[in-house]
Protein backbone atom coordinates (compact mmCIF):
# COMPACT_ATOMS: atom_id res chain seq x y z
CA UNK A 1 0.00 0.00 0.00
CA UNK A 2 1.41 3.47 -1.11
CA UNK A 3 1.95 6.41 0.73
CA UNK A 4 -0.83 7.89 -0.99
CA UNK A 5 -3.45 5.05 0.07
CA UNK A 6 -2.65 5.16 3.43
CA UNK A 7 -3.06 8.94 3.71
CA UNK A 8 -6.51 8.35 2.02
CA UNK A 9 -7.58 5.74 4.60
CA UNK A 10 -6.42 7.77 7.07
CA UNK A 11 -8.11 10.60 5.99
CA UNK A 12 -11.19 9.09 5.38
CA UNK A 13 -11.23 7.48 8.87
CA UNK A 14 -10.19 11.19 10.69
CA UNK A 15 -12.26 13.54 8.10
CA UNK A 16 -15.61 11.21 8.91
CA UNK A 17 -14.91 11.40 13.03
CA UNK A 18 -13.94 14.50 13.37
CA UNK A 19 -16.86 15.68 10.87
CA UNK A 20 -19.27 14.18 13.09
CA UNK A 21 -18.44 15.43 16.14
CA UNK A 22 -17.93 18.75 15.02
CA UNK A 23 -21.92 18.56 14.37
CA UNK A 24 -22.53 16.75 16.95
CA UNK A 25 -21.04 19.81 18.72
CA UNK A 26 -22.80 22.37 16.65
CA UNK A 27 -25.79 20.65 17.50
CA UNK A 28 -25.76 21.40 20.73
CA UNK A 29 -24.29 24.39 20.34
CA UNK A 30 -26.99 25.92 18.31
CA UNK A 31 -30.21 24.40 20.53
CA UNK A 32 -28.29 26.03 23.64
CA UNK A 33 -27.99 29.18 21.56
CA UNK A 34 -32.32 29.12 20.70
CA UNK A 35 -31.96 29.58 24.58
CA UNK A 36 -29.65 32.26 25.46
CA UNK A 37 -26.26 32.89 25.53
CA UNK A 38 -24.22 30.83 28.29
CA UNK A 39 -20.35 29.69 28.68
CA UNK A 40 -20.98 26.16 27.52
CA UNK A 41 -21.42 27.78 23.92
CA UNK A 42 -18.22 29.39 24.26
CA UNK A 43 -16.98 25.60 25.04
CA UNK A 44 -18.92 23.73 22.27
CA UNK A 45 -17.72 26.28 19.60
CA UNK A 46 -13.68 26.20 21.20
CA UNK A 47 -14.46 22.34 20.81
CA UNK A 48 -15.45 22.53 17.37
CA UNK A 49 -12.17 24.60 16.63
CA UNK A 50 -10.33 22.05 18.54
CA UNK A 51 -11.63 19.81 15.59
CA UNK A 52 -11.36 22.00 12.93
CA UNK A 53 -7.78 23.76 13.52
CA UNK A 54 -5.79 20.35 13.66
CA UNK A 55 -7.96 19.33 10.21
CA UNK A 56 -6.54 22.18 8.18
CA UNK A 57 -2.96 21.45 9.73
CA UNK A 58 -3.35 17.94 8.59
CA UNK A 59 -4.79 18.48 5.09
CA UNK A 60 -2.32 21.47 4.98
CA UNK A 61 0.32 19.06 5.81
CA UNK A 62 -0.18 17.10 2.99
CA UNK A 63 2.04 19.24 0.51
CA UNK A 64 5.05 17.61 2.36
CA UNK A 65 4.40 14.21 1.69
CA UNK A 66 3.54 14.93 -2.07
CA UNK A 67 7.55 15.49 -3.14
CA UNK A 68 7.60 11.16 -2.20
CA UNK A 69 4.86 10.57 -5.34
CA UNK A 70 5.65 8.86 -8.49
CA UNK A 71 4.56 9.66 -11.44
CA UNK A 72 1.56 7.92 -10.99
CA UNK A 73 0.10 9.02 -7.59
CA UNK A 74 0.64 12.45 -8.72
CA UNK A 75 -1.88 11.65 -11.51
CA UNK A 76 -4.29 9.63 -9.34
CA UNK A 77 -3.75 12.92 -6.63
CA UNK A 78 -4.91 15.27 -9.35
CA UNK A 79 -7.84 13.45 -10.77
CA UNK A 80 -8.76 13.19 -7.17
CA UNK A 81 -8.36 16.57 -6.37
CA UNK A 82 -10.31 17.70 -9.50
CA UNK A 83 -13.17 15.28 -8.75
CA UNK A 84 -13.23 16.32 -5.48
CA UNK A 85 -13.63 20.23 -6.04
CA UNK A 86 -16.59 19.09 -8.79
CA UNK A 87 -18.26 17.21 -5.73
CA UNK A 88 -17.50 20.41 -3.69
CA UNK A 89 -19.19 22.80 -5.87
CA UNK A 90 -22.15 20.58 -6.14
CA UNK A 91 -22.32 20.15 -2.72
CA UNK A 92 -22.58 24.15 -2.49
CA UNK A 93 -24.88 24.42 -5.20
CA UNK A 94 -27.70 22.22 -3.77
CA UNK A 95 -26.94 23.92 -0.25
CA UNK A 96 -27.78 27.18 -1.71
CA UNK A 97 -30.91 26.21 -4.39
CA UNK A 98 -32.06 23.43 -2.40
CA UNK A 99 -33.77 25.74 0.28
CA UNK A 100 -34.53 28.22 -2.30
CA UNK A 101 -36.73 25.94 -4.63
CA UNK A 102 -38.04 24.73 -1.33
CA UNK A 103 -39.10 27.60 0.80
CA UNK A 104 -38.94 30.04 -2.38
CA UNK A 105 -37.24 33.59 -2.90
CA UNK A 106 -38.64 35.74 -0.32
CA UNK A 107 -38.10 33.34 2.99
CA UNK A 108 -35.08 33.68 4.90
CA UNK A 109 -32.78 30.80 6.13
CA UNK A 110 -31.21 31.10 9.69
CA UNK A 111 -28.03 31.92 10.20
CA UNK A 112 -27.16 28.80 12.56
CA UNK A 113 -27.85 26.56 9.14
CA UNK A 114 -24.53 28.02 7.78
CA UNK A 115 -21.59 26.47 9.97
CA UNK A 116 -23.98 23.10 8.98
CA UNK A 117 -23.23 24.01 4.93
CA UNK A 118 -19.35 24.88 5.90
CA UNK A 119 -18.66 21.32 7.64
CA UNK A 120 -20.83 19.32 5.14
CA UNK A 121 -18.96 20.62 2.14
CA UNK A 122 -15.54 19.87 4.27
CA UNK A 123 -16.72 16.38 4.47
CA UNK A 124 -17.63 16.10 1.11
CA UNK A 125 -14.60 17.39 -0.34
CA UNK A 126 -12.11 15.22 1.62
CA UNK A 127 -14.71 11.72 1.14
CA UNK A 128 -14.70 12.47 -2.60
CA UNK A 129 -10.78 12.71 -2.57
CA UNK A 130 -10.27 10.07 -0.36
CA UNK A 131 -12.56 7.61 -1.99
CA UNK A 132 -11.35 8.70 -5.30
CA UNK A 133 -7.90 7.76 -4.44
CA UNK A 134 -8.51 4.06 -3.21
CA UNK A 135 -10.70 3.76 -6.12
CA UNK A 136 -7.80 4.88 -8.30
CA UNK A 137 -5.37 3.06 -7.16
CA UNK A 138 -7.89 -0.45 -6.83
CA UNK A 139 -7.76 0.11 -10.68
CA UNK A 140 -4.15 1.03 -11.42
CA UNK A 141 -3.46 -2.31 -9.34
CA UNK A 142 -6.32 -4.66 -10.77
CA UNK A 143 -4.69 -3.45 -14.26
CA UNK A 144 -1.29 -3.89 -13.49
Amino acid sequence: MSKLQKSAWFNLGLITISSLFALLCFTVAASKIEKGFNYINVILCLAMMCIIIPLTLIIAKKKSYEAGFDEREKIINQRATSLSLSGLIITLYFACFIPFVALGGGNIIKVVYLPVIFICTIFTYQLIKSIAIIVQCALEEQNG
